[in-house]
């Protein structure tokens, strides 16, 4: 065990950091909703780091869309990153002015408070922290500040595809500070029924597409969602498959000859889509034999994200677990719902952990808020884990 971080964080300058960045809007302009990306927050953390003279890169994700990556030399071998994202989701919805941030019974309100500011900041607090008080650390750390995660994640992917041998990852989400060793993943994806059309005066002479969406809709739900409850993993339970988004027709008075909808399907560690193709095609077989008349297309998925888990015996499981007891005085591990950057470093046989201030059930929401008893909490056991951290 190396030295103790235990009550070296300053939560008023964790509180000033986290309100400076929620001042930037860093909406994902993906979302096609006027956000202005990550450049002013990338502005903001390279004044940081120049301040207290942290070394760092920049990483083009997307055309004018930069990752920052700081390095920290080790004593020894080994690296690890630390790792949280810089965009936030549109905040047209919020009943707060999303950039605006008011501390009110112990929460720091605004867009991007905990998904993900809160753990950029804690995480760029702990490297002035080592480079400050000169602090010793066996690996090299580096903390990626990542672009275009609440999209497509190409922030992670241009971080991956510079080959740095990373022996373990911490990638901050809102956990409440406890370990999170497992999250599902995700696929979204379209089912079509296509029909044809007819005028609806003579509705017998088209094929309603709306109607035969509705029996597949019927029959999922009969069989697919049963199925789903009997199937739990320890950390995550069961898989979900939630339909999203449902459009069809063209007029009142046309007979519709196709219907779409969107479905959002979170995975448990070992699931594909094209496992789960084949269980909805399982599941829709007696129907569709039923109705040789049904045309069903199930569409390639638009996102595509694998779930992760790390060992609980793992050296990064096990070194976070220690660290959260030096500062804390015990830890949690438990799993995720969502989705996030982990599965990335997974995918490269990256073991990573998902960790961070606040809880995610808060992130997207119309009053988004991060408790701020966790900024310093989290601050400071990303900080053991550095110091404690051996390959």
């Amino acid at each position: 065990m190396g030295q103790s971080i235990k009550g070296l964080a300053q939560e008023s300058e964790l509180i000033q950091l986290l309100c400076d960045m929620v001042r930037i809007e860093s909406i994902n302009p993906l979302f096609g909703k006027g956000g202005t990306g990550e450049k002013d927050m990338v502005e903001y953390i390279c004044r940081y780091f120049d301040r207290y003279q942290i070394p760092y890169t920049l990483q083009e994700a997307l055309p004018g869309r930069f990752n920052v990556l700081a390095h920290l030399k080790g004593a020894g071998k080994g690296a690890l990153c630390l790792e949280a994202h810089t965009d936030t989701v549109t905040a047209d919805e919020m009943e707060i002015d999303p950039f605006d941030p008011v501390i009110r019974d112990g929460r720091l309100y605004g867009r991007g408070s905990v998904d993900d500011k809160g753990s950029v900041a804690a995480m760029m607090y702990a490297m002035r922290l080592l480079k400050e008080h000169h602090i010793a650390t066996e690996s090299d750390i580096y903390f990626a500040a990542a672009a275009e995660e609440e999209f497509n994640y190409r922030g992670v992917v241009r971080l991956l595809q510079e080959n740095i041998h990373f022996d373990a990852a911490v990638v901050g989400e809102g956990t409440s500070v406890h370990i999170c060793r497992a999250c599902k993943g995700n696929v979204r994806f379209k089912i079509l029924t296509k029909g044809l059309a007819g005028h609806s005066s003579r509705p017998w002479e088209g094929r309603n597409a709306i109607v035969a969406m509705a029996n597949v809709i019927c029959e999922l739900e009969k069989k697919l969602f049963p199925m789903y409850e009997q199937r739990k993993h320890p950390l995550l339970g069961s898989p979900t498959f939630n339909i999203s988004l449902i459009q069809g027709g063209k007029l009142i008075n046309i007979v519709p000859d196709c219907c779409e909808i969107q479905v959002d399907r979170r995975v448990l560690p070992g699931e594909t889509f094209e496992s789960v193709r084949g269980e909805v095609l399982d599941c829709l077989s007696k129907l569709l034999e039923a109705h040789p008349e049904y045309e069903l297309e199930i569409q390639e998925p638009f996102v595509t994200d694998f779930a992760m888990e790390v060992a609980e015996d793992s050296a990064i499981v096990q070194t976070a677990a220690k660290a959260c007891d030096t500062v804390l005085g015990g830890h949690t591990i438990e799993g995720g719902y969502f989705s996030c950057d982990a599965s990335k470093f997974a995918r490269a046989g990256i073991p990573a952990i998902v960790m961070g201030p606040g809880n995610i059930i808060q992130a997207h929401t119309n009053d988004e808020y991060i408790e701020i008893a966790d900024l310093a909490k989290a601050a400071e056991v990303f900080t053991q884990i550095c110091v404690d951290f051996k390959p």
